[in-house]
C-alpha cells in the first residue's frame, strides 16, 4: 500500500508541536502546516523572469533564498535554493521553480503573491512551482519579505492570519509595498519546518516493500 505523505502532514497533531517547542503554538506564534513541500535535499534551481526584476530587487531575492538555504540543516529539510538564471517561460524541471510577477491584487483583493505548485507527485511532493509578485510591489525590502513568505510556503508552511504580528513569516501582508515586520523565517517558522521533515523522513523509513522491491 503507498505511503500517502501528504495525508500525515495534513492531520499532524497540533499538541505535538506544542509539547515540543512551548513557545510555538499553531495559530498563534507558528503557521499550520501548509499542503505540499519540496522533497528533502532538493536543490531547488531558480529563475527569474526576464526583465521583471531590478538589480537591487534581484539582490533582496537572492538574499531571501540564502537565508532559507541557511537553515538546511538546522530544520533537517536539506534544502537549497540557488540561482540558474533568467527565463521566458514557466521552467517544469525537477525542483525547478520560477519567480515572475502578474497582476495579482487587482484579481484577488486579499493577496499581493502566491505560491503555485506547477508539478507534483503522486504523494504530493513539489516537482516544479512558481511564485507571482504583483507588478506593484517595487520596495526591494518588502519584496524580501514576500520571497521569504513564499519559499515558507514551498518548505511546508501555511498563512498565518492569526498569529502575532512579527511571530511568522507566514503573517499577513499590510500593503503591496510594506513587510510583514520580518524579512526571514521565524523560529517557530523553523521548528515547524523541522518537523514536516522529521516525518517526511520517518515515513519514507517506513515504506514496506515486497519481495519484488515494489511498494506494497
Amino acid at each position: 500500500m503507498k505511503t500517502i505523505l501528504l495525508a500525515i502532514l495534513i492531520f499532524f497533531p497540533i499538541a505535538e508541536l506544542r509539547a515540543q517547542h512551548q513557545g510555538c503554538i499553531t495559530n498563534r506564534s507558528a503557521p499550520p502546516i501548509g499542503a505540499y513541500y519540496w522533497p528533502p535535499d532538493t536543490q531547488v534551481s531558480v529563475y527569474l523572469t526576464r526583465g521583471m526584476f531590478t538589480v537591487e530587487q534581484r539582490k533582496t531575492l537572492l538574499a531571501a533564498m540564502s537565508a532559507w538555504s541557511g537553515t538546511a540543516i538546522q530544520t533537517g529539510s536539506g534544502v537549497r535554493f540557488s540561482y540558474t538564471g533568467e527565463t521566458d517561460v514557466l521552467v517544469a524541471c525537477r525542483g525547478c521553480l520560477t519567480v515572475t510577477r502578474r497582476q495579482v491584487h487587482k484579481k484577488d483583493r486579499k493577496h499581493y503573491a502566491f505560491f503555485n505548485p506547477l508539478k507534483q507527485s503522486a504523494d504530493g511532493l513539489l516537482i516544479a512551482a512558481w511564485i507571482d509578485f504583483d507588478f506593484a510591489t517595487t520596495s526591494p525590502q518588502a519584496l524580501q519579505g514576500f520571497m521569504a513568505h513564499e519559499l515558507g510556503h514551498g518548505m511546508g508552511l501555511w498563512d498565518c492570519t492569526t498569529c502575532k504580528k512579527k511571530q511568522t513569516i507566514m503573517n499577513s501582508f499590510p500593503g503591496i509595498n510594506s513587510d510583514n515586520g520580518l524579512i526571514a523565517a521565524s523560529g517557530c517558522d523553523l521548528e515547524v519546518v523541522r518537523q514536516v521533515y522529521h516525518l517526511q523522513r520517518q515515513a519514507a523509513k517506513n515504506i514496506v516493500l515486497d519481495d519484488a522491491g515494489q511498494e506494497k
